[in-house]
């Protein structure tokens, strides 16, 4: 019986590959198969490495054409990042006539009070470079309050969902020219070793305008979970994150806030939430300030309670911005120059 068996396998296996042999798509009734002594004809096995046979084949066509399928995107990727190099190459070096550098004009600095202090005095995306060694693109504000702020978040339309897990909020998401996040790796590295204040800018439906100002402002490592902790207010806005300070960073998939349930999974978004929020500044964007209030009493939002007393007004725009404090400290005694 082993015989038996072995012997039809061999027929069979041999004949797996077009190179091996020339057999019709029935193997089992070749006349090759037929020619075998009766005592080795197996039609149970035969059929069982004929449909074998067939399987193997039609994975190889599968993988065929899913290969030169590859190949063809790629070749369609390579010709039009060919012609975006050309187009980039041919472009103009600047707006230089409107006053903005070009690329190869600005300094990668550490902040954007260095590039305000180098002399670019348009507010707009630009390279940093982090104490971490990378290079990210922020938004500079260069007109509020002496201009050089670096803008680590911003909300103003809803575009670009909050609602993400550690990751996201640990390395940044969004688009700078709109809303985003930098991230908390980012933020930690900006402010590891300087002194920042973090300024906050709060508009309403009304248009009307509350700021909040922290003279210290710091994010620990990932390792101690992003701890928040500020100091020093002032502004209009009311102090809404003295609530947060020394909370850790939880988003809905790393819970490490002090409620009995999860902070971030009510608000749907990442924050220092405590037990939970006086301040929820990455919340869900509602047009208008509406808000469905759900039967639990559960509310979300951009929210800054302090100010409107009304833990249920979701803002209409927001900016988070830090500047070195030692240069809000001399523009403050008249040593560089200032703002109005």
């Amino acid at each position: 019986m082993v015989g038996l068996y072995s012997a039809t396998i061999l027929f069979v296996v041999t004949c797996l590959y077009p190179s091996n042999c020339q057999t019709p798509d029935n193997i089992c009734q070749s006349s090759a198969y037929r020619n075998l002594p009766t005592g080795l004809q197996n039609e149970h096995q035969c059929m069982v490495l004929e449909r074998l046979q067939r399987d193997m084949q039609n994975e190889k066509l599968t993988r065929d054409r899913q290969f030169n399928s590859i190949l063809t995107k790629l070749s369609r990727l390579d010709i039009k990042m060919q012609a975006g190099f050309h187009r980039v190459k041919d472009m103009p070096s600047a707006n230089r006539a409107r006053g903005f550098p070009a690329l190869k004009d600005i300094t990668v600095a550490r902040n954007c009070y260095e590039l305000k202090m180098s002399g670019l005095n348009l507010s707009g995306v630009y390279p940093l470079k982090l104490p971490s060694g990378y290079v990210v693109n922020v938004w500079c504000d260069m007109e509020m309050q002496g201009g050089g702020w670096t803008v680590i978040q911003r909300r103003f339309d809803g575009s670009v969902n909050f609602t993400r897990g550690w990751d996201d909020y640990a390395f940044g998401f969004g688009n700078v020219n709109s809303e985003f996040w930098l991230g908390n790796e980012n933020i930690y590295y900006m402010l590891r070793n300087t002194n920042y204040t973090l300024r906050i800018d709060l508009l309403d439906w009304e248009d009307q305008h509350a700021w909040a100002q922290y003279d210290y402002f710091k994010v620990a490592s990932e390792e101690n979970k992003y701890k928040l902790t500020i100091n020093g207010f002032s502004g209009t806005a009311g102090d809404s994150l003295a609530y947060h300070n020394n909370m850790f960073f939880s988003t809905m998939d790393r819970d490490h806030d002090k409620w009995y349930a999860s902070c971030s999974n009510k608000d749907q978004s990442g924050w220092w939430f405590n037990a939970c929020s006086y301040a929820s500044l990455n919340g869900i964007f509602h047009p208008n300030g509406e808000q469905n209030i759900t039967p639990d009493g559960v509310i979300t939002g951009i929210t800054w309670f302090e100010w409107k007393q009304n833990l249920a007004y979701s803002m209409k725009r927001v900016e988070m911005k830090i500047k070195p404090r030692v240069a809000l400290m001399a523009e403050a005694e008249g040593l560089i120059g200032g703002y109005d």
